[in-house]
């Protein structure tokens, strides 16, 4: 059997759920891997419903049917019983004519082929001497054929109804035309390629591929017209897929009291009346037998209802349909189409493990400290129910030892315990170098400030400000001193400015203009540049969205930047800044430049408070600090990009919306430039 699901590497997340749920024994754990073995595969699709991390995918056969679709052969959909439920959302012919809408010939519907087997079944069922199960789900015919291989000759030999339904047209209906189904069940992918039926049926989509496809080209179902179905109709046989189905359709009736026949569903169960089947504990005479609870709950017939909603929903079509037939057309179907060979052989395909000793059990259980009885939890984590179990297929290469959750939890503990102290050692070490840096940065800021402004600040204060009483008003010294003076106050203003970025002070955000602004700085620094013969090009985003800022703080940041740029550039260069939108909640602004660039070995530096490369006297190494410092209490980021030779380029990327704690006030509302502080120096005297 071709395996029809994998697991998808690096998506299992060591859950072990599909380990536990498997009837096969076919997943097998590789590096903490889930791995199904296609050999042991029955193709039940359990791992890939109970999968909750999405670590099992099914084969696909979209490519090969459009490829069909697409040849001049027709190619005929043939749906499962269970559709209805599948699309309960929209009406039956609708599905139908979707089907065509992707280049199907005809639709068809499986349940006939169902039909055709309920006469079948009645026959054997009331001629056989010996205990019959039912073979129309391909997972328990599979497992059989591998697991229980002396079960095999009490299946019944009969195909199921989708490939009955196949042979229908292959042999009679429509023999040149290539037969696709379309249904809820993965191992049909298998059933088709299997040598006793192959050729019956081309290909199988499931319910969710069909959906891929029609998505994939564009066709919604709830916008078309109803159509009806082509070729033979079913009768009665469209209840085939509800649990107790084929007894209606063969017309076989079930007595409580009677335990000839016994009707069951779902992997438990089914597994549990196999055992007593074998163990001769059982005295029914026809077991109708399926790994899922019904067709309605195949792996993937993506719907989200319940089994009852679905039971309901087939119910009420069967009615509909019935309501629009008799008895006596479906006679005339069946008897049309009655030298249709529906007959079937299966194959041994046991699957040996070997079988460990008691000795070999034991020492895969000390691998995991379970030295006696008492140590064995049997919790089950690791997806087997009892530790010798998973002992077992530890010995027989299906899982690994260190599956065992007490014992991984016991070293967990036992690596804690050693590692608490060089824990501690780190964690102090850590702080103390967190502390180091804060303090080592905060007194380089604080040192700086005060050496290197405060004090001549302050004598030119002092001296400046008794010239000026000195001088007579009106004057030219006294025009001169008060201009002096005004300028000292507007040094101490941008002292202030540094000393408030260090307690990092709130952001008092508003609507911001960022290319207005960086106008503003540019037509500011024009003359600057000129002399310097730097040149300033902008190239600002028109549909660049107003932000919430403090313009003030992204003034600052942006002058620093711009007067960074053109030092850089000592013989005279090309400096653009640049603005643009990052979709809907960010934006940048880009300063690039044709200067020097930095070395690659300061770049890790340039935000360091108080690191420069310029001459002593020349600069502070504050600016790229405070540029940092403002962007990030924007909730912005800063990255640099540079060539030695070849330019930097600064990129600020801030977002649109800014949340602050305290709203700004109306005073607090105008950006205050060079000028304004001028002003302001002016009127304090």
């Amino acid at each position: 059997m071709p395996g029809v699901v994998r697991t998808i590497v690096g998506k299992c997340k060591r859950c072990y759920t599909c380990v536990r749920h498997c009837p096969a024994r076919a997943i097998k754990v590789e590096g903490g891997q889930a791995v199904v073995m296609e050999e042991r595969c029955i193709g039940c699709g359990t791992c890939y419903k109970v999968c909750g991390q999405g670590a099992k995918e099914v084969r696909s056969s979209t490519a090969g049917v459009r490829g069909m679709l697409a040849g001049k052969e027709p190619v005929e959909a043939c749906l499962a019983p269970s559709f209805p439920a599948a699309f309960h959302k929209v009406k039956p012919g609708q599905v139908v004519s979707a089907a065509r809408a992707l280049g199907f010939a005809e639709v068809l519907e499986v349940a006939f082929g169902a039909e055709l087997l309920g006469r079948e079944y009645r026959r054997l069922a009331m001629d056989s001497q010996r205990a019959l199960i039912s073979s129309p789900c391909p997972a328990l015919v599979a497992y059989i054929e591998k697991y229980a291989p002396e079960l095999i000759p009490n299946l019944v030999p009969l195909v199921s109804p989708m490939v009955a339904l196949g042979r229908v047209i292959k042999q009679q209906y429509r023999p040149e035309a290539r037969v696709v189904f379309v249904g809820p069940c993965i191992a049909k992918k298998a059933e088709c390629t299997d040598p006793a039926v192959v050729g019956a049926v081309d290909a199988v989509l499931t319910f969710e591929e069909f959906e891929q496809m029609l998505a994939e080209a564009g066709i919604d179902m709830a916008r078309l017209p109803e159509t009806p179905f082509d070729g033979p109709n079913p009768y009665v046989a469209r209840i085939f897929p509800v649990s107790g189905g084929l007894l209606k359709t063969a017309t076989l009736q079930e007595d409580i009291l009677d335990n000839r026949i016994l009707v069951t569903e779902g992997r438990e169960h089914t597994l549990q009346a196999l055992e007593g089947l074998l163990q001769h504990r059982m005295s029914a005479r026809f077991l109708d037998l399926l790994f899922c609870e019904g067709c309605i709950d195949g792996p993937v017939i993506g719907d989200g209802l319940d089994v009852f909603s679905r039971k309901q929903i087939i119910a009420d079509y069967v009615q509909a349909r019935c309501a629009e037939q008799t008895i006596e057309d479906r006679d005339r179907e069946l008897d049309r189409y009655a030298m249709v060979d529906l007959h079937r052989t299966f194959t041994d395909l046991s699957m040996r493990l070997p079988i460990p000793s008691e000795e070999d059990i034991r020492a895969v259980l000390k691998q995991t400290n379970k030295i006696g009885p008492e140590d064995e939890l049997n919790c089950g984590a690791c997806g087997y129910p009892s530790c010798r179990d998973k002992a077992i297929a530890v010995y027989q290469g299906l899982a690994e030892a260190q599956m065992c959750l007490p014992y991984l939890i016991e070293q967990l503990e036992e690596n804690v315990v050693k590692l608490q102290g060089l824990h501690r050692e780190l964690q102090d070490t850590q702080q103390q170098l967190i502390q180091s840096e804060k303090l080592a940065s905060m007194g380089q800021l604080a040192a700086g400030v005060a050496h290197e402004i405060n004090n001549p600040l302050g004598s030119i204060l002092l001296y400046s400000d008794m010239m000026l009483k000195e001088a007579a008003e009106n004057s030219q010294h006294w025009t001169d001193l008060r201009f002096i003076v005004s300028e000292a106050i507007r040094c101490k203003h941008i002292v202030g400015d540094l000393l408030n970025f260090a307690r990092q002070n709130q952001v008092l955000a508003q609507d911001t203009d960022l290319n207005a602004l960086v106008r503003a700085v540019a037509d500011e620094l024009k003359e600057r540049a000129n002399s310097a013969r730097v040149e300033i090009s902008l190239n600002l985003d028109a549909a660049l969205p107003i932000i919430q800022a403090d313009p003030g703080q992204l003034r600052q940041v942006f002058i620093n930047l711009m007067v960074n740029a053109a030092e850089a550039m000592p013989d005279g260069g090309q400096l653009e800044v640049s603005t643009r939108p990052l979709g809907t909640d960010q934006v940048s602004v880009a300063f690039r430049d044709t200067g020097n660039g930095i070395p690659e070995e300061n770049l890790s530096k340039l935000f360091t408070p108080f690191f420069t490369t310029k001459p002593i006297g020349k600069g502070t190494g504050l600016g790229l600090a405070i540029v940092y410092g403002i962007v990030k209490m924007h909730r912005g980021q800063v990255q640099v990009q540079s060539l030695v030779g070849a330019g930097t380029t600064f990129t600020i990327t801030l977002p649109v919306q800014l949340q602050t704690s305290q709203p700004p006030t109306a005073a607090q509302n105008t950006p205050i430039g060079f000028s304004a502080r001028y002003q302001q120096s002016q009127q304090n005297g």
